[in-house]
């Protein structure tokens, strides 16, 4: 009986029997591949519509021919559809469709089935690693949820929650567990910069605790720049776009911000590379090396080069060092080339480094790439994983199976293209392909990447409370002033203000709580009826807390309650007083609960102050009449004792409105300030 099966190959038997069979002899062990040189022109021959046919099965684990021998699953069918073409493209090479299933023994993935074309919205798949059963688990939300009618696109699993995804809504980022169907919203962008905004391209640091993405207006749909959020201290930065933006992403460490946009109008893109915790920038010029096609690490990027001597040249850049690529005078060893084609005839596609590893040098970790073409070019129409260490060493993971000229996918070549991801361990690849048919179906390779002289990430997912990346700073003015010269400042004098336009807030005296609207959220407020119409005064008040959000400033414009909107305003929170002008961060400063916040106009120019020290002094000019606006974000958030002052030299002036009731106000006195930063 063993000796007669051996006479007929797997094609002739049922296919996916032997195909389960074959995955289940090999379930632990990674298999098949094999490496060659990134220089090399060897050319393998393309996989024909008949030809997968005889190895593909409806679903579930296979194998896929010599040379490759690499273990593969397809995860959808016609069926999955009603018999159409609904599978729509894996997102892109940096969103994560398959979880983080390191410890598992089953792994989950979702897909976007269009529901205008026979499917059901996003849908749950599942694998289980040691059997190879593969299931489709139905759709994700209900028929009657909007989110239904989504493709997916930019969706992406959690790093550290297994079963978790992040998606967005608007100016919303939520977070959904597939399973439990619980739904929450990490952030809110209108929140923060008005209701006229929304958000694009999201992404997260592995740790789950700094986010990024496009900001937009909603009315004209233009891209404003790149906002990041660091959730566990409620903290935003927002990076304004210098040219023509194209997009931006936090790196896995949550330290560092990498933006796309053509700044200077020559060649392509441009790299502009923000510290979070320095707020140090760099700029990388298109022509020097800056990335086109990308994915990051922890404190790197794997980008595509086409300016590159090189074709479908690949380069790792360190953020730490020096990121000036073609200068002359430019670190020789940064921008390592780790990867390149053999023809020009086709771009590199997309990189993927999902797998990217905290801890471990980036010359012992691999990206992977996938892309087509309608000619027969070496190593472009196959999956292809490669070290980053400079040794040119690729491993050929699997043929993708894409054919350009067939009509799975769509009309158009980008749609069909197998814009692939790379899974938490490193393990599995997932991309779609038409197989030379009338229809997408999503498939994964598993990655021998023992091949390469690696091995999978361990078997125990990272903690949600690992050890966190450096706090990072909200990236500061283009050009702060220098330290101003200590100078003694005049004794002043005040009146509690007089509340005006109050919304959702109590006042009491010089004193205005929150009452009412919603917690977290920049829904109350009040302004000042008294104004500073000329010469030296200001505003001070006492923090009655440390702990809850909450603005209050000086401005000349309209008083809107709106954060962003206040010219010069203090933000105060978890211990820290921000100094925030028009929305913009400048420094900030340590505070307690009892500690005297002012912010102060002196010749001209405006000082912010704790309990009479000056830790900030403005450069942006002071205009006139100044009145004090706030918002009010947690509820009973508290500011006490707020009040106007006025140099007492000039008590009498007719710069001020006349008191009702005095109080003292604390003298002033200049200070050098703790830091500098620079863009």
């Amino acid at each position: 009986m063993f000796d007669r099966h051996r006479e007929f190959p797997c094609a002739q038997i049922v296919v996916a029997v032997c195909a389960f069979l074959l995955f289940s002899a090999n379930a632990m062990a990674q298999s098949g591949g094999f490496v060659d040189s990134a220089t090399s022109a060897g050319l393998r021959p393309g996989i024909s519509a008949g030809q997968s046919q005889t190895f593909l099965p409806e679903r579930g684990p296979f194998r896929f021919p010599s040379p490759y021998d690499t273990t593969g699953i397809r995860l959808t069918n016609g069926g999955d559809c009603g018999g159409a073409d609904c599978v729509m493209p894996v997102g892109y090479s940096y969103w994560s469709n398959i979880n983080n299933h390191a410890g598992s023994d089953t792994m989950l993935v979702f897909l976007g089935l269009e529901r205008r074309k026979g499917g059901v919205g996003p849908t749950l798949f599942s694998v289980n690693k040691i059997t190879g059963e593969t299931q489709n688990r139905g759709p994700i939300f209900g028929a009657d949820s909007p989110y239904s009618w989504s493709t997916g696109e930019g969706w992406y699993f959690s790093a550290t929650r297994p079963s978790t995804i992040y998606l967005n809504d608007d100016s919303r980022m939520l977070r959904y567990d597939v399973l439990s169907k619980q739904l929450e919203t990490v952030f809110d962008a209108a929140s923060q910069y008005g209701a006229n905004r929304y958000i694009w391209q999201m992404h997260s640091s592995t740790d789950d605790r700094v986010h990024s993405a496009t900001l937009r207006d909603r009315g004209s749909y233009e891209m404003l720049g790149c906002v990041a959020y660091r959730e566990d201290s409620r903290q935003w930065t927002f990076v304004a776009k210098r040219g023509d933006f194209d997009e931006c992403q936090i790196d896995k460490s949550g330290r560092y911000l990498v933006i796309k946009e053509n700044l200077d109008g020559k060649n392509g893109e441009d790299n502009r590379i923000v510290d979070l915790q320095t707020g140090v920038e760099h700029v990388l010029l298109d022509e020097n090396g800056a990335a086109g096609h990308s994915d990051v690490g922890y404190g790197y990027m794997v980008a595509e080069d086409n300016f590159n001597s090189q074709p479908g040249a690949v380069r790792v850049w360190k953020f730490d060092h020096d990121l000036r690529g073609g200068h002359p005078s430019a670190d020789p060893a940064q921008g390592t080339l780790v990867y390149q084609l053999s023809s020009w005839s086709s771009g590199l596609g997309h990189v993927a480094h999902g797998n990217s590893r905290g801890g471990v040098a980036v010359e012992q970790q691999m990206a992977c790439a996938s892309n087509a073409s309608r000619q027969s070019l070496p190593r472009v129409n196959e999956i292809v994983c490669f070290r980053l260490d400079g040794s040119l060493n690729a491993l050929i993971v699997a043929p993708n199976m894409t054919d350009l000229a067939a009509s799975g996918g769509g009309s158009e070549d980008y749609s069909k293209m197998p814009k692939g991801n790379l899974d938490p361990t490193g393990e599995y690849f997932i991309w779609t392909a038409n197989a030379g048919s009338g229809r997408l179906d999503a498939y994964i390779v598993r990655v021998p990447v023992e091949r390469l002289g690696m091995s999978p990430v361990a078997s125990t997912p990272p903690p949600a409370t690992s050890e966190p990346a450096p706090s990072p700073a909200p990236a500061p003015s283009p050009s702060p002033a220098p330290s101003p010269t200590p100078t003694p400042a005049p004794t002043t004098t005040g009146e509690l203000i007089r509340w005006v336009n109050a919304v959702n807030v109590s006042a009491t005296g010089g004193t205005l709580q929150k009452t009412g609207g919603c917690s977290g959220c920049a829904d109350a407020g009040a302004a000042s009826e008294q104004q500073v119409l000329s010469g030296d005064g200001g505003m001070q008040f006492t923090a009655a807390d440390a702990t809850s959000l909450r603005f209050i400033g000086l401005t000349a414009g309209t008083a809107s309650h709106n954060p962003s909107e206040i010219q010069f305003a203090l933000r105060l929170q978890g211990g820290v007083a921000e100094v925030r002008e028009s929305g913009g961060y400048r420094s900030e400063v340590r505070f307690a609960a009892g500690d005297i916040m002012g912010i102060y106009v002196m010749g001209g120019a405006i000082h912010y102050a704790k309990n009479g020290t000056v830790f900030y002094s403005s450069t942006a000019p002071a205009g006139y009449p100044l009145r004090v606006d706030t918002s009010l974000y947690d509820a009973n958030a508290i500011i006490n004792d707020a009040m106007i002052v006025r140099a007492a030299s000039r008590e009498t002036s007719a710069g001020m409105a006349a008191p009702s009731s005095q109080a003292p106000a604390t003298g002033v006195r200049t200070a050098v300030r703790k830091r500098k930063r620079r863009a």
